[in-house]
Formats: structure tokens, C-alpha cells, sequence
């Protein structure tokens, strides 16, 4: 094997790690990256609902992640993954996904007892360097303040802030605006 080891890939930063086999491990697990079929959406809206509610109860009260999720289904990731931009992370279950749209990294998200283990940060390179394949010279994304320190770990720098919600709920989360050059 010809690659360098994890450790110096690591320390390389993502662009190194996007250019070995999607295949690494993880303590004792192997991690798989692959994209996603028609059969997962399931399981993404699973890991999506997981993460909201396990990961950003810190950032966001009760009302906030209520209306995160609310009308989300499986059929929300099903024209993403016709598309081909959303990718997935597994070991024996399914642990986080990542959605792409054009220069953007809209959708990021990790089973709670899954986050801290360099799975997101695998993610997120894969949908860097699709992002940079296709063309874009950077990539954008908002990021909730649980996940801002994440993205700024890998030089996303704060553009702006401002809100989301869905539909005509009263109720928003604030959102941090972040750019990446690539």
C-alpha cells in the first residue's frame, strides 16, 4: 500500500483525504462512503431526525427542533439522491449523509453517537471535493450554531448570519453563513 497513513493524511488536511479509496477505519469499524441509492431514504431521514434532536438540543430549544423536522419525510432526500448528490456514511448501520447543491454543502448530518469520531469530517470532504470537480472555486453553506466550530476547522470563514424556517411557523433557528475557498 502506496497511500500515505491516516495520521499524515489527517494532518494533509480534507483535500489529501479525498484522493484514497472511500473505504478507511474507524477504531474497529470501517467506514464506507458511497452514494446514496432510493433504498436509504429511509434510513438518511432516520439518522437526520437523530442528529437534530441528539446533537442541537444545546443550540436550540424544543419549539426550534420541532419545526426543524416538521414535514420532513423520506421522500425530502428522494430528489437529491435521483440527482446523485447525496452521499452516505456506514460502518453496519448508516451513521450521517451530505447533500450537495451546486457550490453548496446543504445537508450535513451525523447519528449523535456517532459525532466526534472524524465521520462528518469525511463527509464533508467528499461533497468538497465533488463541489471542486464540478467547478466551483468555493463552496457555501449555513451552518447552526451547534456545527459553526465544525466548519471552521476546515476554513469555512462567517460571511453573515441570519434565520430558517419551514413553511409559515413563527418559529426559526439561527444560522451562521459561511464560504470556503477551494
Amino acid at each position: 500500500d502506496r497511500r500515505p497513513s491516516v495520521a499524515a493524511r489527517r494532518a494533509l488536511g480534507y483535500k489529501a483525504w479525498v484522493h484514497w479509496p472511500h473505504l478507511e477505519t474507524q477504531g474497529n469499524e470501517k467506514i464506507l462512503i458511497r452514494p446514496a441509492t432510493q433504498e436509504d431514504a429511509e434510513s438518511i431521514f432516520a439518522v437526520h431526525q437523530n442528529s437534530v434532536e441528539n446533537l442541537c438540543n444545546a443550540d436550540y430549544g424544543p419549539e426550534q427542533i420541532a419545526m426543524w423536522l416538521d414535514g420532513r419525510s423520506p421522500e425530502t432526500y428522494r430528489s437529491a439522491i435521483a440527482a446523485g448528490n447525496l452521499w452516505l456514511a456506514h460502518t453496519d448501520t448508516l451513521q450521517g449523509f451530505v447533500e450537495i447543491d451546486g457550490h453548496e454543502v446543504s445537508k450535513l448530518f451525523i447519528r449523535g453517537d456517532a459525532a466526534g469520531q472524524g465521520i462528518g469530517a469525511r463527509l464533508l470532504s467528499e461533497a468538497l471535493q465533488r463541489i471542486k470537480t464540478a467547478g466551483h472555486a468555493q463552496a457555501y453553506l449555513e451552518a447552526t450554531l451547534t456545527a459553526e466550530k465544525f466548519y471552521a476547522a476546515f476554513g469555512f470563514r462567517k460571511v453573515g448570519e441570519g434565520t430558517f424556517s419551514r413553511g409559515n411557523s413563527q418559529v426559526c433557528i439561527e444560522i451562521i453563513k459561511m464560504e470556503l475557498v477551494l
